[in-house]
């Protein structure tokens, strides 16, 4: 039994892959500002193998991938400033089974995300339209900030 605790336990990795482009940008103009809202996503991905594989059997290992998507909000202001970068909450999970063990390389989760893309994509398009008061209210805390 102690084996098989040991095998999941070695079997579970972890990678986060950070998406440099936005997924989704808008322009906002508030109080005689222009900025510039990206959304950016951030994917972290686990695979996890479970079940055994006996020589004189068949084999009942399966491959659990979870992708956990997670989206930051980046406000720039249109002279330059630096940018006010906030992760907002909604954290989406995504789970695949599939046979056999989970293999070493990047390109199985890189494959499960890709598959995914449209699912986080609505995602992100979701939060953000649902985000609109939430930026305007930063940028006006910003504001406040600055001018004490």
């Amino acid at each position: 039994m102690s084996f098989l605790v040991l095998a999941a336990t070695a079997a579970i990795s972890a990678s986060a892959v950070p998406h440099a482009a936005p997924a989704h940008s808008l322009e906002v103009q508030h109080r005689g500002a222009a900025y510039t809202v990206d959304y950016v996503t951030r994917v972290e991905t686990r695979a996890k193998a479970i079940g055994i594989s006996p020589p004189a059997r068949t084999s009942s290992r399966r491959c659990i991938l979870t992708a956990q998507v997670s989206v930051e909000r980046r406000i720039q202001p249109a002279g330059g400033a630096r940018a006010i970068a906030t992760v907002l909450p909604g954290t989406r999970t995504f789970t695949q089974s599939q046979p056999g063990d989970c293999r070493r390389d990047d390109r199985q989760r890189g494959e499960f995300v890709a598959g995914k893309a449209d699912a986080i994509s609505d995602h992100v398009r979701e939060l953000a339209s649902a985000d609109h008061h939430d930026t305007l209210a930063a940028i006006d805390a910003a504001r406040d900030f600055a001018a004490k």
